[in-house]
């Protein structure tokens, strides 16, 4: 069976090919996922059940029933919950939403890969139309004129999906994103979680347009065929890469290093990696496992 490329793994092998070793040759995974990468994957269960038409309490109990979040985080989720169905009470653009549609298709060029992952959102739209739909949440001005925006013109991910739901017979013109932006406001000396909350929510109704942002972003022929170019040479970069590894004193030799503020301070790997320590996979360091490289698509 032929490997699975996500848009995840592209982004990691452009990022740092050696974090793509770690991830996806040897399969390495941090025991306990970071609170930040939680907090996004909870706030996208919201989501979902938010355009799925549950309520704000059942929404938030959907996304966090089987995970573990500290008080702080609860009540950060909370508080942005509230303000969030207050902006958008009376502005439902989708009236159909099928989520976490999977996909494994065959990838044109490649002997060894197939192109996979899972949408996020298929929407109708209550016009008719097709649409993407991602929730995304970062930490950056997220303002109309904001180059945030530029960023997401060319989103590998989503040209990922938008080429999988067109094998699928979805005819996608358009990505829908709708974003949230993390707290500018911390907890204050002696304020509890609930208090927080409670602040965080004010704050976010007062000002709405700081942090939530939701846009339609047509998707245009030229960029998705600038895109596959992409992929392909993304596909063949891994093979080259991992025959470097080969002949290499230490198979992580064939897989360069991008040594970096930006890249190294959020990688989980950061702590043996720049040592250049040799890891022993039959007995990964601690607070590491090895195991599937897409635990999420572990049935496809």
């Amino acid at each position: 069976m032929k490997e699975m490329l996500t848009a995840t793994r592209m982004a990691t092998v452009l990022a740092c090919p050696r974090k793509h070793y770690w991830r996806y040759e040897v399969g390495l995974h941090a025991v306990t996922d970071g609170m930040a990468l939680r907090f996004g994957t909870a706030w996208h269960a919201t989501m979902e059940g938010r355009w799925q038409g549950l309520a704000p309490e059942d929404a938030l109990l959907a996304a966090v029933k089987d995970q573990t979040f500290d008080e702080i985080t609860v009540a950060t989720l909370v508080g942005l919950l509230g303000a969030y169905y207050a902006r958008y009470a009376d502005a439902e653009v989708v009236k159909e939403l099928h989520a976490e549609v999977e996909f494994r298709l065959p990838l044109a060029g490649s002997r060894t890969f197939d192109a996979a992952g899972k949408i996020d959102g298929l929407g109708v739209l209550q016009d008719g139309r097709l649409a993407l739909v991602e929730h995304k949440t970062c930490g950056t001005d997220i303002a109309s004129d904001s180059d945030y925006w530029l960023r997401l013109r060319f989103n590998q991910q989503v040209y990922q999906y938008v080429l999988a739901a067109r094998a699928l017979g979805w005819d996608v013109q358009l990505a829908i994103y709708d974003v949230t932006r993390k707290p500018a406001i911390r907890q204050k000396q002696g304020e509890t979680a609930s208090e927080f909350g409670d602040r965080l929510a004010a704050d976010a109704k007062e000002r709405p347009e700081f942090y939530f942002a939701r846009r339609e972003v047509p998707i245009l022929d030229q960029d998705l065929a600038e895109f596959e170019v992409q992929r392909l040479a993304l596909s063949k970069q891994i093979l080259f890469f991992r025959a470097a590894a080969r002949s290499a004193r230490r198979p992580e030799h064939g897989w360069p290093r991008n040594c970096g503020e930006m890249t190294c301070k959020c990688c989980e790997f950061e702590r043996f990696c720049m040592a250049n320590v040799s890891v022993d996979v039959g007995n990964p360091p601690a607070g590491f496992r090895v195991g599937a490289a897409n635990p999420e698509l572990a049935g496809m």
